[in-house]
C-alpha cells in the first residue's frame, strides 16, 4: 500500500526545480515567493505516476505548481488606493511576477509539446478564476452554492488533469479533499474569529448562531467519511488517502476550543 512518505523524495525535488525556476533576486527584495501546496504536489503526482511517463508527471506537477503559483500571486494583488510610489512599485513588480510564474508553467508543458495539456491548463485557470469572482461577486450565497465555487477554484486543473486521463475516482478525491481542506482553514479561522465565505453561508442554515460550529463539524465528518469511501475504489492509494485525511483533521484547533468552552 502506497504512504505519504514515499512521495518526500519527489515533492523535494519538484520544490527544488521550482525554486530554481522562479528564483529571482530583484523580485525577492519586495515579494514573498508563494508557498507549494505539498499536499497538491503528492496528489497529482501520485495519480500521474500511474499514468503517464516519469517525465510527463514531472513535466505536468511543476506546472500546475507554477500555475498555482501565478493565481497567489495576482490574488494578493492590493486593490488599495496607490498612495506612495514604494505601494505603487510593490504592485506593479507583484503583477509581473504572476506573469512570470505564468509564462514558465507555459514554457514548460510548450517545450514538451504538450499542446493538449496546454488547453487544459488554459481551460482551468480560466474556470478558477469566473469561480471565484462568483464567490467574491455574490451578496448572498447558499451552502450548495458555495460549495460548488470553491470546489472548483480549489481543484478544478487537478480535476481537469484527471479527466483528461479518465480517472474518475481521483478526480473525485481531488474535488473532495482540497474542498475538506478548505472547509477545515475556514473553521479554523472562524474558531479565531474571522468569517470567512463558507462559514457565513452556514449561519442561513443553522438554527441558532451558537450551533454553527457544529454545522460545520458534522459537513466536515460527511466529506471525510465520503472520501473515505472514495479511497477503497483506489486500492493501494487508500492509506495514502487516509493519511492525508488525518494529518489534516488533527492539525485544526477544534478539539481545543471545544475544550476550552466546556
Amino acid at each position: 500500500m502506497v504512504r505519504i512518505s514515499q512521495f518526500n523524495d519527489k515533492v523535494r525535488e519538484l520544490k527544488k526545480s521550482f525554486n530554481s525556476l522562479t528564483k529571482h533576486s530583484y523580485l525577492e527584495r519586495y515579494i514573498e515567493v508563494p508557498a507549494i501546496d505539498e499536499d497538491k504536489v503528492r496528489f497529482l503526482y501520485a495519480m500521474l505516476s500511474e499514468h503517464a511517463s516519469k517525465k510527463e508527471a514531472k513535466a505536468y506537477t511543476l506546472a500546475a505548481v507554477l500555475a498555482q503559483a501565478a493565481l497567489d500571486v495576482h490574488e494578493a494583488i492590493s486593490l488599495h488606493k496607490l498612495q506612495t510610489d514604494s505601494v505603487r512599485k510593490n504592485r506593479q513588480l507583484t503583477v509581473l511576477a504572476g506573469d512570470y510564474y505564468s509564462s514558465l508553467y507555459y514554457y514548460l508543458l510548450a517545450e514538451e509539446k504538450q499542446i493538449p495539456m496546454i488547453r487544459i491548463f488554459s481551460h482551468s485557470i480560466q474556470e478558477i478564476n469566473e469561480h471565484k469572482m462568483n464567490i467574491y461577486e455574490a451578496d448572498e450565497l447558499t451552502y450548495t452554492d458555495a460549495k460548488r465555487n470553491v470546489e472548483k477554484a480549489e481543484s478544478i486543473l487537478l480535476q481537469n488533469i484527471a479527466n483528461h486521463y479518465n480517472q474518475n475516482y481521483w478526480k473525485e478525491i481531488f474535488n473532495d479533499f482540497f474542498f475538506l481542506k478548505r472547509l477545515v482553514f475556514e473553521r479554523n479561522e472562524f474558531i479565531k474569529g474571522k468569517n470567512l465565505p463558507i462559514m457565513e453561508t452556514l449561519f442561513q442554515e443553522a438554527r441558532h448562531p451558537d450551533s454553527v460550529l457544529a454545522l460545520c463539524e458534522q459537513k466536515i465528518e460527511d466529506l471525510k467519511d465520503k472520501l473515505l469511501n472514495t479511497s477503497q475504489r483506489l486500492q493501494k492509494y487508500e492509506g495514502f488517502i487516509i493519511e492525508h485525511i488525518d494529518q489534516l483533521i488533527n492539525t485544526t484547533d477544534y478539539d481545543e476550543y471545544v475544550a476550552e468552552k466546556g
